[in-house]
């Protein structure tokens, strides 16, 4: 049995400078290079904090999909994700803010497509990391 709440605890360490990037963890998985994108005169050439949002929402439908698959024994051969995050100027403060998230999957060998279609629109509901961002969320799905 769960306890819940559940923690995920990470970490970063950073010197000064928008053009150096940094690296972040979780316990003692491999580093992850973190840098401000290029749109912000970041250096590139690694993950972004927008990066990280768009694949933990992305994996976290992805994890919650396999989840239900197995517990209401449907199977697929593979799945593929794709996710866009948009990022856009909030116009009352000139702030900026994800505006929305557009998540593309493709499912190969499904089992049953109107089950397995019925447990993704399921996962997307049941999705903790989806639920927890504001950002307006599209979904595109198509079965081969």
């Amino acid at each position: 049995m769960l306890k819940f709440p559940l923690k995920f605890e990470g970490k970063a360490e950073c010197t000064y400078g928008i053009s150096v990037p940094w690296i972040t963890k979780i316990n003692s998985q491999p580093s992850i290079n973190i840098a401000l994108p290029v749109e912000f005169n970041g250096p590139g050439n690694a993950y972004t904090p927008e990066d990280l949002l768009g694949l933990a929402v992305l994996n976290c439908i992805i994890a919650t999909f396999k989840v239900f698959c197995e517990k209401h024994k449907q199977f697929f051969e593979n799945l593929e994700g794709k996710i866009i995050v948009n990022l856009d100027k909030m116009h009352e403060t000139n702030g900026l803010h994800i505006s929305s998230f557009d998540i593309s999957l493709h499912i190969k060998g499904a089992s049953d497509k109107n089950k397995i279609e019925e447990l993704l629109h399921k996962s997307l509901d049941h999705c903790p990391v989806s639920n927890s961002v504001k950002g307006a969320k599209t979904f595109h799905v198509s079965f081969s």
